[in-house]
């Protein structure tokens, strides 16, 4: 991949870059650029042009930062420009069943909007939630085959943890990938920084899962 820098937030990825020793490729378009490791999740679609791509290692975790945007249509049927800070981790020892959590303050209709298109429907948490601040915060879809193993991946700790500490991003979980999302939110490195420590914090909690409805590797 060539290296050209995007035109906003170039230097809060390139202070994260810079932080943890990873690489800074600036703009990506996955048309031309063959060699990107496609960041996919939710907001994948074959229009993309991704911004601020910052890739490497951290504490032996694969990790890819970027910047998404692209018009979206609410379930109201509004169209609203989206823009995504998305730091992707590749996991080492589990596969997980494809889900979101998803902030309830901030879904503005797009996350149910999302899980609609994977025939999700929304986890009631509120009987059976170990947190009780989690269930009022976050919105977990997810299909509902899949609603037992996800109740044994975000245990307490879990839902103690992102609903106190990290309330302010999105999760998406899928088969060895995790993704979390700022959304439509100032960049600085503060935010990077943060989205960084809570997703290897997720991500060593998942691999050292030992629940057999987690599929290991």
């Amino acid at each position: 991949m060539k290296f050209r820098p995007s035109k906003t937030n170039r230097r809060a990825f390139s202070k994260i870059a810079e932080e943890y020793d990873l690489v800074y490729f600036g703009h990506i378009n996955p048309k031309i650029d063959t060699d990107y490791k496609m960041v996919r999740g939710l907001t994948a679609s074959s229009d993309i042009v991704d911004e601020n791509y910052t890739t490497g290692n951290v504490y032996d975790y694969e990790v890819a930062f970027l910047q998404r945007q692209k018009k979206v249509r609410t379930l109201s049927g509004e169209q609203k420009k989206r823009q995504w800070t998305i730091l992707q981790i590749q996991l080492k020892k589990v596969r997980l069943p494809h889900f979101l959590v998803d902030g309830r303050r901030r879904t503005e209709e797009y996350g149910a909007l999302l899980a609609s298109t994977q025939r999700w429907r929304e986890i009631g948490w509120q009987h059976v939630a170990d947190h009780p601040e989690f269930p009022r915060v976050f919105a977990t879809y997810a299909q509902p085959l899949d609603v037992a193993a996800i109740m044994a991946i975000l245990t307490r700790e879990v839902q103690d943890t992102l609903a106190t500490h990290f309330s302010g991003f999105d999760y998406e979980f899928e088969a060895d990938k995790l993704i979390v999302y700022a959304t439509d939110t100032e960049v600085d490195l503060q935010t990077l920084d943060h989205m960084l420590r809570v997703g290897l914090w997720l991500a060593r909690h998942l691999d050292a899962t030992k629940d057999t409805s987690v599929s290991l590797v």
